[in-house]
């Protein structure tokens, strides 16, 4: 098993991914910690491998120029530059004020938007953090100038549709030499979808000439 870490995205807590969680480094973006920690933490991991779903795809995005050196391989799973480009800015501001009356039940319809079929429990002590989640995806955007991404991997579902093509495009732009792969599914995929591109042996270190 190679070692891997995983930022998860906004309420992807580890019961939606009950064999990956058990199997690799998995961080939950502000249920774990802000944007600086996570970060942070993913690059001090020392993991042979990166992996981002959704918000923390975006997070490895906006970071890309300093965490992809450090990584053989890297696998994004729906990145966005700007959560707002496809996913409207109004409903994200629903959803903050849904947040503040029924956490639950704001959070279980995103899951099923997302394309998950197995219920995950519920933590009230979870709607301040994942409030402060929403209020981030309004306004965080991820500006790099081209990093190379030869060692990178863009998954993407067909049905997504949270994250939509042109969205995925911008994040293209700004990783020259990326592999681009998708797959027949909605904003996550199935486990086993995930599993041959995390569990793969990584490739070996380039070194300069």
């Amino acid at each position: 098993m190679n070692d891997v870490y995983f930022l998860s995205g906004w309420a992807g807590v580890a019961e939606l991914f009950p064999r990956l969680s058990q199997r690799v480094r998995f961080t939950v973006p502000f249920l774990e910690g802000d944007e600086a920690a996570v970060v942070d933490d993913a690059a001090r991991s020392g993991a042979a491998i990166l992996a981002g779903w959704s918000t923390g795809a975006h997070m490895i995005v906006k970071y890309a120029k300093r965490l992809l050196p450090l990584f053989p391989k890297v696998v994004l799973v729906a990145p966005f530059v700007r959560f707002t480009d496809s996913f409207p800015g109004r409903l994200v501001r629903s959803m903050i004020a849904r947040m503040e009356r029924e956490p639950d039940a704001t959070s279980r319809d995103f899951w099923k938007a997302c394309g998950f079929s197995g219920p995950a429990g519920w933590h009230p002590e979870w709607a301040p953090p994942l409030t402060e989640g929403l209020r981030y995806l309004l306004a965080s955007e991820a500006r790099p100038s081209p990093v190379p991404a030869d060692n990178v991997t863009v998954l993407h579902g067909t049905a997504d549709r949270i994250v939509r093509k042109p969205a995925l495009a911008a994040v293209m732009a700004d990783l020259p030499g990326a592999t681009l792969t998708a797959y027949p599914g909605g904003h996550c995929p199935d486990e086993a979808v995930l599993e041959p591109y995390l569990f793969a042996k990584p490739p070996a270190p380039r070194h300069g000439t």
